[in-house]
């Protein structure tokens, strides 16, 4: 049995991301999802997640191509692979040949997992989300009442 791992915030569930699920749910038997904690997002991204940590979890446990999740509350994901062991950690594309990929490699084979590059979403991201909300605020006041 492949068990994989995929880390992420997944703050505003979007189709980007359910995307993201069912590719790596396709590449392995049993998928770990790692939630990122409300804290770890606000020190990687330094800002606080519009849904908070808990009810991503519920929103990610939901869906039929998950089998658990976990908190997720480390950058090495060294601390993931000791808590919960998987064969495959699932990476955004974008990391691939950069130093953070190199280093998820080599951290990962350390531990004896490997590293797959999923595609990201190129039409729907949370940034892009978030860049739209900070733009409407309020997105009852452009339609009338």
């Amino acid at each position: 049995m492949i068990t994989g791992y995929l880390p992420g915030g997944f703050d505003m569930l979007h189709v980007g991301h359910l995307n993201l699920l069912t590719a790596a749910a396709t590449r392995c038997d049993r998928l770990i999802v790692g939630i990122a904690t409300d804290e770890s997002l606000r020190h990687a991204t330094g800002h606080a997640p519009i849904v908070p940590q808990e009810e991503r979890m519920a929103l990610v446990a939901a869906l039929r191509v998950v089998d658990a999740v976990v908190p997720d509350f480390d950058p090495d994901k060294r601390v993931a692979w000791q808590r919960d062991p998987f064969d495959i950690l699932f990476a955004d594309d974008e990391l691939r040949g950069t130093k953070a990929g190199n280093l998820l490699e080599e951290q990962m084979a350390e531990v004896g997992a490997s590293v797959v590059y999923l595609p990201s979403a190129a039409t729907t991201a949370s940034p892009v989300l978030r860049r739209l909300l900070a733009q409407h605020p309020d997105p009852s006041a452009d339609s009338p009442a």
